[in-house]
């Protein structure tokens, strides 16, 4: 089960990346521009740009495997690692989604003290569409919080 802690921060407004790798084990990765927790607690749907997804998905298909690191700018951190379930095209409920993603991830930065000029392109560039749509079950979580924790594997 996803800890609320961790799903209150899917919901906005941490920064999120997503990795997998192929066979020969090299990375590929990507902004994530949103995600949502779903209601059993058990599984996440993050949205990538289309135009980032191409190697993402290919590796998904191939393994499965996949993390998805979600941090603030104070910098507390989760990883989250799982196992593809579906990718879909992001739809209008997606969109809207990753509008108000954004609004709460850019008055975060303001908030965390950054000027306009570098929040702005921070967190309202990033080109989100047209996005896919990808679930995954989580399987792990891992505190990446700088600190005496980091790395250790949440209960």
């Amino acid at each position: 089960m996803i800890p609320d802690r961790v799903v209150e921060l899917l919901h906005g407004p941490a920064f999120m990346q997503v990795g997998t790798r192929d066979a020969e084990l090299r990375p590929a990765h990507a902004w994530a521009i949103g995600a949502l927790a779903h209601a059993d607690r058990e599984t996440v749907t993050f949205f990538v740009p289309e135009s980032r997804s191409e190697r993402i998905l290919s590796n998904l298909q191939d393994n499965g495997r996949v993390a998805l690191g979600i941090a603030l700018a104070s910098h507390e951190a989760y990883q989250m690692k799982g196992t593809y379930l579906s990718a879909r095209s992001t739809g209008d409920e997606d969109v809207a989604l990753q509008e108000a993603y954004r609004a709460k991830l850019f008055a975060a930065a303001r908030q965390a003290g950054y000027p306009d000029e570098i929040a702005r392109p921070l967190t309202l560039g990033f080109a989100y569409r047209p996005g896919v749509a990808i679930t995954f079950r989580v399987e792990e979580i891992f505190l990446q919080t700088p600190g005496p924790g980091a790395g250790s594997k949440m209960a």
